[in-house]
């Protein structure tokens, strides 16, 4: 059996929080399928969440501490935002490691200097989970579809946005009825900016469109 491989996490949320616990509920089938066991070994988080129970892993209050642990192989950023997220994911491919990450809004504002970055230190940036994570569309689009000249792409790519339109289609519903909805169910943030002015689906078809058609991550031409 190959060595373990070290996992460190930045954030401790709903994202944090939930791969934590596949990575621990799932570790036997996990090793199977991987040959070799992935441990989680620090987290870093500036709170607790009270629905993980991260038992004796060690915990720092500083992502940052994560990112220079030497003993790290894989840092998995879930923090969110973009300006401390791309901080922390070029510090830790500056120290060697390989990154995971669900942070949309930080590949399609950043992802070319990031993607620059981990080719010069010889290392990988994953992002399946950054847009659809349970379809996967990276994914096929990048491997199962190498070999096809893509002409164009569209689909629905926020469910917030999904949600809020076919209840007023359907039942007549008032947007900031279906919208107060929606943040109750937890599908829209308490702020649902970036959900309702379009800006999750424009973060998401930057990345899409950059796969699809082999050009550079363009956030700033996409009409929104």
């Amino acid at each position: 059996m190959l060595k373990a491989v070290k996992v460190g996490i930045c954030g401790l949320g709903t994202v944090g929080g939930g791969s934590f616990r596949v990575l621990q509920d799932n570790a036997d089938l996990i090793r199977a399928r991987a040959g070799r066991s992935i441990e989680v070994t620090h987290i870093g988080a500036r709170r607790d969440n009270p629905h993980c129970d991260v038992g004796d892993t060690r915990v720092s209050r500083d992502v940052f501490a994560v990112a220079d642990d030497p003993d790290i192989d894989i840092l998995v950023e879930t923090i969110g935002g973009c300006e401390v997220a791309r901080e922390l994911v070029l510090r830790a491919l500056d120290n060697g490691k390989h990154v995971v990450t669900a942070n949309k809004a930080l590949i399609a504002e950043h992802g070319n200097e990031i993607f620059r970055r981990a080719a010069e230190k010889g290392v990988s940036v994953a992002f399946e989970a950054a847009v659809a994570g349970g379809i996967p569309i990276i994914k096929a689009i990048r491997e199962g579809l190498a070999a096809n000249r893509i002409e164009w792409l569209a689909g629905i790519i926020n469910g917030t946005g999904n949600f809020i339109l076919s209840e007023m289609r359907e039942k007549g519903r008032s947007f900031e009825d279906v919208l107060a909805e929606a943040q109750q169910l937890g599908y829209a943030e308490a702020d649902p900016t970036f959900d309702v002015e379009g800006i999750d689906a424009a973060h998401k078809l930057v990345i899409l469109a950059s796969i699809a058609f082999g050009i550079p991550l363009q956030f700033d031409k996409v009409f929104t």
